[in-house]
């Protein structure tokens, strides 16, 4: 008896089988490596926009709205440039150029959302392994930097058919700087309001761009503003578009049903 109680007091309380337990430097190493593996480091968010259009692809990101695209381009060319025509006769440059920028922008996305609400692909969207949200941004991006070409082309087709009365850089801050502001205003209001503010944006946008072309004196107003005013605003909405990108594809929920 004696022989047995001097065996079991050479042999640890903390360990009564005799395996040699790890350190505790190797316990948070081990612990360490299974948060590593098991949980990935969280990307910043344009990693993700990045990772997520090199996956989707511009085609895949479009897939079935080519209508869409279709039928804005035709509203525009049919309705928006005729009038604008008529306006820079008219010295509303200014005004014309406040509708017409974000008119591809406005006119794509509310097609393209209010076709896929109707046909309950916007649901079926929302089941995917990638993040919707993140996907919706992508195609706003890409909507964004068309209507930037776009705005170009169209300041220079309106400087043209104004025989060079303003400054082209004047014309290109103007368009900036209501595009930016379109843009950011309607990510923010789609943050808070969900997906009404599709429709609700442009139609309150319209209404302010057509006071100055209904009243001549903002009009006039409006044209004597000079071109580092607006190349400040043009900067500031291009700021607040970014930021409003990143809280937009960040939000915890964003309310679909609600058009």
């Amino acid at each position: 008896m004696k022989g047995r109680h001097e065996v079991q007091k050479q042999i640890p309380m903390e360990n009564p089988i005799g395996v040699s337990l790890p350190s505790e430097e190797e316990k948070n190493r081990s612990v360490m490596w299974i948060l590593d593996t098991a949980m990935p480091q969280k990307n910043s968010v344009w990693q993700e926009l990045y990772q997520t259009a090199n996956a989707v692809g511009v085609r895949t990101l479009f897939f079935g709205v080519g209508d869409c695209f279709f039928l804005t381009v035709l509203v525009l060319c049919v309705c928006l440039f005729p009038a604008a025509a008529m306006m820079v006769k008219m010295v509303r440059m200014a005004p014309c150029l406040f509708l017409l920028s974000p008119a591809f922008y406005a006119l794509a996305h509310f097609l393209t959302m209010w076709k896929e609400y109707q046909t309950r692909t916007l649901e079926w969207k929302q089941t995917w392994r990638i993040s919707f949200r993140t996907v919706m941004a992508l195609r706003m991006l890409v909507l964004g930097a068309i209507s930037v070409v776009g705005s170009i082309l169209i300041c220079a087709v309106l400087w043209s058919l104004s025989k060079q009365m303003v400054s082209f850089v004047w014309m290109l801050s103007v368009a900036f700087s209501a595009l930016f502001l379109y843009g950011g205003s309607s990510l923010f209001c789609q943050r808070l309001w969900g997906m009404r503010a599709v429709v609700m944006v442009p139609f309150v946008w319209i209404l302010v761009s057509l006071v100055p072309v209904l009243w001549e004196p903002a009009s006039i107003w409006l044209m004597q503003i000079p071109v580092y005013v607006f190349l400040l605003v043009a900067v500031a909405g291009g700021g607040l578009y970014f930021v409003q990108m990143y809280y937009f594809v960040t939000a915890r929920a964003l309310k679909m049903g609600e058009i």
